[in-house]
């Protein structure tokens, strides 16, 4: 699972740029040099479900985003064929971001703190892993 994670890219259109990144590409400019969380409602519980039914559930995730106020951006976790729309949350924190992401049942997330950068268990928090970020 590991590998995985390590190997995925994430491609988010934020204003008029696409920027795609790995967790070990991370762009080190504004708005991704402070705390934030990619998220996705698709597949609960690694479950595939059909186009039609991450597409509904991801419009819900968006509408909650709004509610939320945190700025936010769409993007693109993929890795060889697979992909899965997401979203890019900034000004989020750790603790906001794994009980939005426990509410869609996800299972991970791709977090950005002050000092690292991960993919961490939504159930316990915990990396699956994690890189310091130089300071």
């Amino acid at each position: 699972m590991k590998e995985i994670y390590d190997n995925t890219h994430f491609k988010i259109s934020h204003n008029t740029e696409e920027i795609d990144f790995t967790i070990d590409t991370l762009p080190s400019y504004e708005p991704f040099n402070a705390p934030f969380a990619i998220l996705t409602a698709w597949n609960p519980n690694n479950q595939p479900l059909s186009l039609e039914e991450n597409t509904a559930r991801n419009k819900q995730l968006f509408e909650k985003l709004l509610e939320y106020g945190h700025p936010f951006d769409e993007a693109l976790g993929y890795l060889d064929d697979h992909s899965e729309v997401s979203y890019c949350i900034y000004e989020i924190t750790f603790e906001e971001a794994i009980e939005l992401a426990k509410a869609e049942e996800q299972y991970a997330i791709f977090y950005r703190s002050a000092t690292h950068v991960g993919y961490y268990e939504c159930e316990t928090g915990v990396a699956i892993t994690e890189r310091a970020l130089e300071k």
